[in-house]
């Protein structure tokens, strides 16, 4: 069952601020608002796989809301494919006074909803509200997105540390012992081929161990994390930095798991049974074509891959070892391939080399695993890639050896 926000106000602590009931030349400037946590849980979408976050601020003396967040963006921008194909992406701030409007649209959507209260001083509340409201105004509003380093989360984050003085990144400055791929793959293994796309296109900069304060990219990680820190505040008293926290909405429409899940069994199995196929099938006219299409969505990938390196903004496609993988070489094989299983003398012999040439750099990759410099999560893409790699090597080797007779 959700809860009225108004009742869990109240609940969580709204009442803890009796402005109306204070003599005005009792009223402390910021006494009057209360500042709340909204974390939302993710949703079904690509897009809502990360969860959200706002700040709610509530006038007691006025009775007005405001609800702002980040990391808003239309599909109508102006080149918004392209720019977010180059990773330049241009996202905006939002305002909202309708909270329980808000609110319940992500309740209908089946998201879990949380709300905290949060211990601030009056002064720091007003802080807080007057650079939200200086944040929203249209010259300010709009920032480059990076989904993991600047986003809707992050920069709930850093206000909320601004209004704690600091105390939020020096909790923040201790290890999560998760790396940006961990959460990655625990919030979209709900999907194969969102999960495969992620793996194959995130680099080594994923594969970073992030501290909390990084983790905190995450809506979820930082209600967790405010649930557990404490302020000093100026009288030298600690205090819990959430006066309250309650779940307004149960959700339960999109499960996330708590720690990603070992796919590698799956991805080794369905390596060996495509790799197994065509090896089955290397004597057949079947082989061709099929060895053709695997090479060409090979090569495409890796094209793109590092396309995303060398020609985008998208960091955390940088530096990625699937390259090793699939690549332009696989591309090129794909292309000559038709003509080496024919037996055509102009590329039997490249096709041959080229194929070679896939499966070394592919047994390499899984070779330098172990070294320091390559710790990029990419096992399960090997497992996948790998096997049927061999087994068109095997194929055309066969099929080589035959029209060089």
């Amino acid at each position: 069952m959700r809860l009225p926000l108004a009742v869990a106000l109240l609940l969580t602590g709204g009442a803890m601020h009796p402005a109306a009931a204070q003599t005005p030349s009792s009223v402390v400037p910021g006494e009057e608002l209360t500042v709340t946590l909204i974390t939302y849980e993710p949703g079904g979408r690509l897009f809502e796989r990360y969860g959200h976050n706002a700040i709610w601020i509530h006038d007691g003396r006025t009775g007005e809301d405001a609800h702002y967040d980040y990391g808003r963006f239309s599909f109508r921008q102006q080149n918004f494919l392209l720019r977010f194909i180059q990773g330049r992406m241009w996202y905006s701030m939002g305002f909202e006074q309708n909270v329980q409007g808000v609110v319940d649209a992500y309740i209908r959507d089946g998201r879990r909803v949380w709300i905290q209260d949060l211990n601030l001083p009056p002064e720091k509340r007003l802080q807080l509200r007057d650079f939200l409201a200086w944040n929203y105004r249209p010259e300010n509003r709009e920032y480059a997105y990076d989904y993991y380093r600047d986003n809707c989360s992050t920069r709930i984050r850093d206000a909320l540390d601004r209004a704690l003085g600091g105390a939020l990144r020096r909790y923040g400055d201790s290890t999560s012992g998760w790396t940006w791929r961990d959460e990655t793959r625990r919030l979209n293994q709900h999907s194969i081929p969102l999960y495969t796309g992620l793996m194959l296109m995130l680099g080594e900069p994923v594969d970073q161990v992030m501290s909390r304060w990084e983790q905190m990219f995450l809506p979820m990680r930082l209600r967790e994390d405010l649930d557990r820190m404490t302020v000093t505040g100026a009288d030298g008293v600690t205090r819990p930095a959430v006066l309250a926290e309650r779940l307004v909405a149960p959700g339960g429409r999109w499960p996330t798991p708590e720690r990603p899940a070992n796919w590698l069994p799956g991805y080794a199995g369905a390596g060996l049974l495509l790799g197994g196929l065509l090896l089955l099938l290397r004597k057949t006219r079947a082989f061709m074509p099929l060895a053709t299409l695997w090479m060409l969505l090979a090569g495409l990938l890796g094209t793109l891959m590092l396309v995303l390196w060398v020609f985008t903004y998208h960091r955390a496609a940088y530096a990625n070892e699937n390259l090793l993988q699939m690549s332009l070489i696989t591309l090129a094989l794909a292309v000559v391939l038709p003509g080496a299983w024919r037996g055509r003398a102009w590329a039997v012999r490249p096709g041959g080399f080229l194929a070679g040439l896939v499966v070394g750099l592919g047994v390499l990759g899984l070779l330098l695993k172990p070294l320091p410099w390559f710790g990029q999560h990419n096992v399960e893409v090997i497992a996948l890639v790998l096997p049927p790699h061999l087994a068109v090597w095997a194929g055309l080797r066969a099929r080589g050896r035959a029209a060089l007779r």
